[in-house]
């Protein structure tokens, strides 16, 4: 019986700072028949000296470079196309993040127990200055469409959105793609993408390891809407996609939908973190 192979990629620009513990973070795991993939966006600063230097250290680990500069979304997406041409699972892994070091091997153990499933994800661990917190899920999302059919359906669809950085199988990457452009703005991209593995039931979710997030980076005051009408438009167009996913769920009563949309308007609020006039 062939090997899983497992493809870890880095998709980073300028990350000279914190680059060489992320990649230290991941040669150190318990798991060790990977292969690491540093996606360098055309950084302008060491970040690539700090690549060459580690992959000289590490085999497992090399170094593809773009030919020109992309955005971070763009990125991205081209490292999970990568991952899923080289190896039979792959993850995420931005240059300034870490995980514990069990991460890897129970979540290549949580796709091998379960071929029905397409991401295994665990807790995330915040990292901030002033301490850490565990965000972990909701027990509502499991079994999330069986109890849709019965009518139940959560106020809210609560898990981590870093589980973007969770192990998918290869066969995850279409269903990826297919959302990963849709909102046209990159705040809460992880999250809007990741829900249709939530609600469709295809996440191995992994207590005990966590994924370790350091919080600080900047991304909503870069991304994130400024006036209320942008607020309002990047809300709508997150819970008008997340509402499409009913196409893709069994046929269920009108009141059913109706909670099923009102879930999709709370979890919009609460991932984009926007308030509507303070109130909804």
């Amino acid at each position: 019986m062939a090997k899983t192979k497992v493809v870890v990629v880095f998709p980073v620009y300028n990350g000279e700072r914190t680059l060489s513990s992320s990649l230290q973070c991941i040669a150190d795991q318990t798991f060790i028949d990977f292969e690491a993939i540093i996606l360098d966006n055309k950084s302008t600063d060491d970040t690539l000296r700090v690549a060459e230097q580690f992959c000289k250290m590490d085999s497992r680990f090399s170094i593809v470079r773009t030919e020109q500069h992309v955005s971070a979304p763009e990125n991205f997406a081209r490292a999970v196309q990568i991952g899923a041409a080289r190896g039979d699972y792959f993850c995420l892994r931005a240059c300034d993040d870490h995980s514990s070091l069990d991460f890897l091997a129970c979540l290549v153990e949580a796709l091998d127990r379960d071929p029905t499933k397409l991401l295994a994800a665990c807790s995330t661990k915040l990292v901030g200055p002033n301490g850490n917190r565990i965000k972990s899920p909701d027990d509502a999302i499991f079994g999330f469409t069986k109890a849709y059919v019965s009518g139940r359906v959560p106020r809210n669809l609560t898990f981590p959105a870093e589980w973007i950085y969770g192990l998918y199988r290869t066969s995850a990457k279409d269903m990826l793609m297919a959302r990963w452009f849709e909102l046209g703005n990159p705040w809460c991209l992880a999250s809007y993408v990741v829900s249709e593995l939530v609600v469709r039931d295809l996440v191995a979710y992994v207590p005990g390891p966590t994924y370790d997030f350091t919080e600080g980076s900047g991304s909503e005051q870069r991304y994130g809407a400024k006036i209320l009408r942008e607020k309002f438009n990047q809300r709508l167009s997150y819970t008008l996609g997340c509402y499409k996913l009913r196409r893709k769920l069994p046929k269920v009563s009108f009141i059913t939908r109706l909670k099923f949309l009102r879930m999709c308007w709370n979890d919009a609020r609460r991932k984009t973190r926007y308030k509507i006039f303070w109130i909804f």
